[in-house]
């Protein structure tokens, strides 16, 4: 099958960047930092189990990263500005959240104490000795208390105590913050539809041989200067499929060297690369073959 490369009309302009919408602001930011504080609720429940130093914030950072890419893709927030702020909100919640309600539980144990402390001396005045409890006046005081008494580190019966337990708290915060980017920045890196609002998401992908892959890769317009032992394709659009569609193409030639490119196809040309994919799979042998195995 004789196949032309696709003329320069064929390949639109790649989606714009969304811009920024403040009705989405208005709902993001507080979803952000409603995440933050079921993040930092679940890591408290959490630190009675399982807690070991650096990994355990690294694993917190990775579910806040985690939830906030899925809230992103659910409520279809595009402008980035907007998610890096909302993700930042969410750590600054997570990180801060974990101490203020270690320190409301110590707060209400305290009052409980000093009830039942006055109780006990109202009934048993020459049996009661001691102060009475005294909880916490303000968050930065139980900060310094904590700090003072002292961090169970995890390892080896380790102990922080002073600017030591301070360092502990940055670096796990620090921790948290780059996993969370971490797992939040590819995310950001896809295309995103402004015309109807909607994330690019994948409708269709495969493998094919060597030689189909570049007679595929010449339909789409993309040179690949060596024969590939294998190709593997994704075809990528909005929800409305309003926008140019997006081919990734993915290969290895035969020492082992890997390649991608990329090309952004109109409706036509879309129509074009999915009838060469339905009259070439089906005969395609060596996709039936290596479908099972992933080799050649």
């Amino acid at each position: 099958m004789e196949s032309k490369r696709a003329p320069e009309s064929d390949h639109p302009a790649p989606p714009a960047a969304p811009s920024l919408r403040w009705g989405r602001v208005v709902l993001w930011l507080p979803a952000c930092v409603a995440l933050g504080g079921a993040v930092a609720w679940g890591a408290i429940a959490a630190q009675e189990y399982f807690a070991p130093a650096i990994l355990f914030p690294l694993l917190t950072g990775v579910v806040l990263g985690a939830l906030c890419v899925g809230m992103m893709r659910v409520g279809q927030v595009g402008n980035r500005l907007t998610i890096l702020a909302g993700l930042s909100l969410a750590i600054a919640t997570a990180v801060v959240g974990q101490h203020y309600l270690k320190y409301w539980e110590e707060r209400q144990r305290t009052r409980e104490e000093a009830a039942m402390f006055l109780r006990a001396r109202t009934l048993f005045p020459d049996l009661t000795d001691g102060r009475q409890p005294v909880p916490p006046s303000s968050f930065m005081e139980y900060m310094r208390w904590q700090a003072g008494r002292g961090r169970q580190l995890n390892v080896a019966d380790a102990v922080a105590r002073g600017w030591m337990a301070w360092a502990s708290w940055t670096l796990d915060a620090l921790l948290l913050a780059a996993a969370a980017v971490a797992m939040t920045i590819p995310a950001l890196r896809q295309p995103y539809c402004s015309r109807c609002r909607s994330w690019y998401r994948t409708t269709r992908s495969g493998r094919l041989s060597g030689e189909t892959g570049v007679r595929l890769a010449t339909v789409a317009g993309i040179d690949i200067s060596r024969q590939p032992a294998w190709l593997r394709y994704r075809l990528i659009h909005c929800e409305s499929a309003c926008g140019p569609t997006g081919l990734l193409l993915f290969w290895e030639d035969s020492d082992g060297e890997p390649g991608a490119d990329k090309a952004w196809l109109s409706a036509e040309h879309r129509d074009r690369i999915t009838e060469f994919l339905d009259q070439n799979l089906p005969g395609d042998r060596t996709l039936r073959q290596t479908d099972g195995t992933g080799q050649e």
